[in-house]
């Protein structure tokens, strides 16, 4: 991919190149619209396909805007639904009372609906904030993230589905690189509520656990209220 950013997600050398001046964190590029009129109640006409354009606003990244004011990228936005996203690096804070709480670890440490970028897909993540790491599973794997994106704030509830059901309201979470949708979906397993990354066309949800991609054919799903 040379120096091309990736299609889905963020934009890593955004925060890690100079911790100083993103405070160790900034706003991923796959972001939707900001809402400017007050919400009402989702249909589902009026949910969004997908949380965020595919664009890069860090693409021609300066100092400085062209009237010379300083760039404001230092906090999350809110979006329609009343949700953001937030880069978390490896020297990031951790936004523990706006976060969106996905469960708990069998050691009792809490776990955030989070996503990161692998291989060319967008992917719904488990975080786990005492740990600095975020875990996505990918082809059979669990794989350890140290940099990635939690979901903050927002109306949401979880709700029941099987065998790769979609609930209305369900918010699109990431992509797969030829651009399928995936959702954050969770279940109880092996002593843990674990969140991971509901892939519709497979008909499941894949959570990481213990180093492996783990099936599961009854899950809760991240729907908007």
């Amino acid at each position: 991919m040379g120096d091309s950013p990736p299609k889905y997600g963020f934009l890593p050398s955004v925060y890690s190149s100079d911790p100083d001046k993103y405070s160790g964190f900034a706003l991923s590029y796959g972001m939707p619209i900001p809402y400017q009129e007050p919400l009402q109640s989702p249909t589902p006409e009026s949910l969004p396909t997908t949380p965020y354009p595919l664009v890069n606003p860090f693409q021609n990244l300066t100092t400085e805007t062209e009237s010379n004011e300083p760039l404001d990228i230092g906090a999350p936005r809110t979006f329609t639904g009343g949700y953001s996203w937030q880069i978390i690096g490896p020297e990031s804070s951790f936004p523990y009372t706006s976060a969106v709480r996905a469960g708990r670890d069998a050691d009792g440490s809490p776990i955030f609906v989070g996503r990161a970028f692998h291989e060319g897909d967008m992917v719904p993540a488990k975080v786990h904030p005492d740990k600095r790491i975020a875990y996505i599973s990918y082809q059979g794997e669990e794989i350890a993230k140290d940099e990635y994106e939690v979901l903050r704030s927002g109306e949401f509830v979880w709700e029941f589905a099987c065998n790769g059901e979609i609930p209305i309201g369900a918010i699109v979470i990431g992509k797969t690189a030829d651009g399928e949708d995936l959702y954050s979906a969770r279940c109880l397993y092996r002593g843990t509520q674990t969140p991971g990354k509901l892939h519709p066309s497979h008909g499941c949800l894949y959570i990481p656990f213990g180093g492996e991609e783990v099936a599961i054919q009854e899950y809760e799903v991240l729907v908007l209220k």
